[in-house]
């Protein structure tokens, strides 16, 4: 038969030559190969070292030469300009900045969302948006929390501060007697002690003596004092579930 023709490997059919072939034509079918080959590997100019496991992975992939160069990274786990993003041994990744996430973050392993920042109990405080966290958020029931009072950390050594929400204080307070500083009052014009520890005189008088427990005129009105410390109004809410 005559000489086959091809122009990449595929081309080629096994069964050449067949042993009726004129021998003459042997140095045709080697010339053909040797053709063939080059042209289906145009840039192969050194050894090829890849086992053929290897090269079957980039079975299917499209990309091209510069989408490849993109994992061409220098370093595991550093971030490269127009490089993709890998992993170091440890799982972490370096030199990132400006994340931008669209949607939900899930936890997956590992990663830290709001919900734990903010676990049952956490106290969520706003200074300007009265909306319940549940719904800022996106997880947890919340009630509003410590309405018209401030917050103190707890002291197992005191008894008013050692129990979790325990409340106490008050806005204002009415002192009582044994609240009252120590003081004196001076005597009221015109009374001056007498010589006799029981008995004063009265000055200009005609030796007329009163009881010793002398009352002085009565001052203040009694009321309760603003007990208030400095303070700032904000939101708050704590996680109950």
């Amino acid at each position: 038969m005559g000489l086959e023709t091809g122009t990449y490997i595929d081309s080629l059919n096994s069964s050449n030559p067949t042993a009726t072939d004129a021998v003459s034509e042997g140095d045709d079918h080697l010339r053909l190969i040797k053709s063939t080959v080059k042209a289906t590997f145009p840039n192969i100019s050194n050894a090829v070292t890849s086992t053929h496991t290897e090269l079957n992975l980039l079975d299917g992939v499209t990309a091209n030469t510069t989408e490849l160069n993109y994992v061409d990274v220098a370093t595991l786990g550093t971030v490269e300009a127009s490089k993709a993003v890998t992993a170091d041994a440890n799982k972490d990744i370096t030199g990132a900045r400006n994340l931008t996430i669209t949607g939900a973050l899930s936890a997956g392993s590992g990663l830290i969302t709001l919900a734990d920042v903010y676990p049952v109990g956490s106290i969520y405080i706003n200074a300007a948006v009265a909306t319940n966290p549940g719904t800022l958020l996106g997880f947890g029931t919340w009630a509003a929390f410590g309405a018209g009072r401030v917050m103190v950390g707890i002291d197992a050594t005191q008894t008013e501060f050692d129990t979790l929400e325990e409340t106490g204080g008050a806005k204002t307070h009415t002192l009582t007697v044994s609240e009252l500083p120590s003081h004196t009052h001076n005597n009221p014009a015109g009374i001056s002690p007498a010589p006799n520890a029981n008995d004063v005189d009265i000055t200009g008088g005609n030796g007329r003596t009163i009881d010793n427990n002398v009352v002085t005129d009565a001052t203040g009105g009694g009321s309760a004092h603003n007990n208030l410390q400095p303070y700032i109004v904000v939101y708050m809410w704590k996680r109950t579930s």
